[in-house]
């Protein structure tokens, strides 16, 4: 446990957080140094102010929208720290400023992620201008001078982007790496795995996906927004190249040839052979690793022949065992376990292509993607008033979760001021954090903040009791505020613990009574907690099991759009980007009902209806992504022959069933069972005449290529047909 603690810790010395909070810490610590020179204490924290409400919402992304989402940040603390400022001095004007301002806020939220760090500066604003503490001139003078430390963090960030901004790619490219190494190993485990340990595997998967989702949509935003800037830059493309193929890896390992269980049962007398290609598997995924290192760290790239050692030895085997086979029935296994070691022979395609590019690449391969066929790629967020309009409902989560922390920051500033409380705004700031639009996660935050602070409030007793200088107080500080601000997205009850233990030392180099300070801290923290998770739980809740078929029947939706692009690229009528755009939605669409599950399983035991009949559902989306990937990762790699009619029935069928499943109203579904059967037919009777021209042959090279296009295209078919017919019955049976 306590090797796996030093490990983590030494890990996250090597992120992008960490570098954040290095970042963070000088842009704020250097206006105190300046000011307390040159004898102007107050501006400096005031400054020091506008760093922490502003630094929040400067986030991985395009220059462009960093630059807006800060300068946003500094305009609306500015506002924040004078509308309350004024307000506070007229007791009758104070409450419904106070309100108003909290509810809008919140509200903004909605137009997204970014926008809700935003919401948070603005927020932050409202609390720590509760803290009274004004620089000379009063309140005009102190607000000036946090919109000077917000532009000031604005201008030092952009300066060290400018310096850095390869290496803030390389970083996110790295984590990508590491990410999709673990998916690789856990598909390679999931090749043996049954019964409960299977479904754990799933369910890791499920979360571990979404993780890959963030990444992705962040390294899109920064290199296809540099691309269109930069145009030709040698740098941009390089790293655009590797991440499509980062992509396209991610999607090989999530194919399989044929059905998990049929593999299995199929596969279930040859644990060597299966065993032979985890172990390539994971060769991949330690190769994944490195490659993560070396962009990271700016290493020169180490080649190493383990992975072709291994495919050599896989394909040769393979041989012995064909040669082995001399029945018939025989050969339906030999082209399962042929494609399956065909998908991770392009796997390893994949990653020695990004080898190539680390190691080789001049700059002179184009990206074989338009620059506006690249822009498709970036997600964009409707600003506009009536984004805000629809969200004025109690059907929203966000309206919702504005009114329920608007109460309860009412609740814990009326509560701070009858009691007195020493510093109220502690009460309010915790409320703050801890709060989150879903119960699950409040209750997760709730539980982090409370250990974070009983253990940071006991480690700051014991230093500052045995420990009396103001040198170490001082150092730890700075040690502390970095270690907060690095960890507070990673692990927040370690931030909380940091956070904590930097406010301890700030206080004892300001004042004697620290270990009163302490106690106030965490009795303040204890309130804010309890009313931000009693507030979470009673106050128009949301809960998960009521709009998750929204995330179900969404992505339902994005994989019907996927599955209408491979059938147009088996018909060679689609473009390789709108492919891709497809596949990237439906990944999105996964990702976001994945996590909308594991909310829905955190959730207290009264509210998870249903949760087994849900797994089920997603399961079957996740196949259905799996199985419509698998067989455009065939098309994409493989030459084929021309589509047939019985081809496009199937997916006319398999699209009826997807579209009675994701549609509100229920239309009968027109009865297809008679295609089916007829291209089952078909294709069963080519596949027994293909064997019989491949087992008389000798030369099999042509006749083999056929025969495997026939089974994975049969197996899919028929796997896209159960899985779009199970949802189809499973909405029926709730209409």
């Amino acid at each position: 446990m306590l090797f796996q603690q030093i490990r983590s810790f030494f890990q996250l010395l090597k992120t992008a957080e960490f570098s954040r909070g290095i970042r963070f810490a000088v842009a704020a610590i250097l206006p105190l140094v300046v000011a307390n020179y040159l004898g102007q204490m107050n501006a400096g924290i005031a400054m020091a102010v506008g760093v922490l409400l502003t630094s929040p919402s400067e986030v991985p992304g395009s220059l462009r929208r960093r630059v807006i989402g800060v300068a946003l940040s500094v305009i609306i603390a500015v506002l924040a720290t004078l509308i309350i400022g004024y307000a506070s001095s007229y007791t009758f004007l104070f409450l419904p400023v106070f309100i108003l301002l909290i509810f809008h806020f919140s509200m903004i939220s909605v137009y997204g992620f970014r926008a809700s760090l935003i919401s948070f500066s603005g927020l932050l604003a409202i609390v720590l201008s509760l803290a009274q503490v004004a620089s000379e001139g009063g309140v005009i003078t102190h607000a000036l001078w946090i919109g000077a430390g917000g532009l000031w963090y604005l201008l030092f960030s952009l300066v060290l982007h400018y310096l850095f901004r390869r290496r803030e790619t390389d970083h996110l490219l790295a984590e990508a790496f590491e990410l999709t190494a673990k998916y690789l190993e856990i598909r390679a485990q999931l090749m043996s795995q049954k019964g409960e340990k299977a479904e754990e595997f799933h369910k890791e998967l499920f979360a571990l996906q979404t993780s890959i989702n963030e990444k992705h949509e962040l390294i899109r935003e920064m290199v296809i927004s540099r691309r269109k800037n930069f145009g030709r830059s040698g740098m941009v493309r390089k790293r655009l190249l590797i991440f499509m193929e980062l992509v396209d890896i991610l999607e090989l390992g999530m194919a399989n040839p044929v059905t998990s269980e049929r593999m299995k049962k199929l596969l279930k007398n040859y644990e060597a052979e299966v065993k032979q290609v985890e172990a390539w598997s994971n060769l991949m995924a330690d190769r994944l690793r490195i490659i993560a290192e070396v962009l990271r760290r700016d290493r020169r790239y180490k080649k190493d022949t383990r992975l072709q050692l291994k495919k050599a030895e896989i394909w040769k085997n393979f041989e012995l065992l064909e040669s082995k086979v001399s029945h018939l029935e025989e050969n339906d296994l030999l082209l399962v376990y042929r494609n399956l070691i065909s998908f991770k022979d392009k796997q390893f395609q994949k990653v020695r292509s990004i080898e190539r590019l680390i190691t080789e690449w001049q700059g002179k391969s184009e990206t074989g993607m338009k620059r506006q066929d690249a822009v498709r790629f970036l997600t964009t967020t409707e600003y506009d008033l009536k984004t805000l309009q629809d969200h004025l409902d109690l059907q929203s989560p966000i309206f919702r979760h504005s009114l329920r922390l608007t109460v309860a920051m009412i609740t814990g500033f009326v509560i701070g001021e009858f009691f007195a409380v020493q510093n109220a705004y502690w009460i309010l700031l915790t409320t703050l954090v801890i709060m989150r639009p879903g119960y699950a996660l409040t209750r997760d935050r709730f539980k982090q903040r409370l250990f974070g602070t009983l253990i940071g409030g006991a480690v700051a007793v014991t230093i500052v009791i045995f420990i009396k200088s103001a040198v170490v107080y001082g150092v730890l500080a700075v040690i502390t505020l970095v270690l907060a601000h690095s960890m507070i997205q990673r692990n927040y009850k370690t931030a909380a613990a940091f956070i904590t233990l930097n406010v301890v030392f700030i206080y004892s180099l300001l004042r004697p009574d620290v270990l009163e300070v302490i106690e106030f801290r965490v009795l303040d923290t204890i309130i804010g907690a309890g009313i931000a998770f009693l507030a979470a739980k009673f106050l128009w809740p949301t809960w998960e099991y009521a709009t998750i078929n929204n995330f179900i029947k969404e992505s339902i939706q994005a994989n019907r759009e996927f599955l209408k692009e491979v059938e147009l690229l088996y018909s060679n009528e689609t473009e390789m980007a709108s492919y891709r755009l497809a596949r990237k939605k439906a990944f999105l669409a996964m990702g976001d009902l994945n996590a909308a599950f594991q909310r829905m399983a955190q959730e207290p035991k009264t509210h998870k209806q249903h949760l087994e009949e849900t797994f089920r559902i997603v399961s079957l989306n996740q196949e259905l992504l799996s199985a419509t990937a698998s067989l455009g990762t065939f098309i994409r790699s493989h030459p084929t022959t021309e589509a047939t009619v019985h081809f496009r029935n199937y997916m006319a069928a398999i699209q009826q069933h997807l579209s009675f499943s994701s549609s509100e109203d229920k239309v009968a579904v027109k009865d297809s069972k008679d295609d089916i059967s007829a291209a089952e037919k078909y294709y069963r009777q080519l596949y027994q005449q293909l064997l019989e021209v491949e087992h008389g042959k000798e030369k099999k090279d042509p006749v083999r290529e056929r025969l495997q296009e026939v089974q994975v295209v049969m197996d899919r078919l028929k796997w896209l047909e159960e899985i779009s017919e199970s949802l189809r019955k499973f909405f029926l049976s709730k209409a």
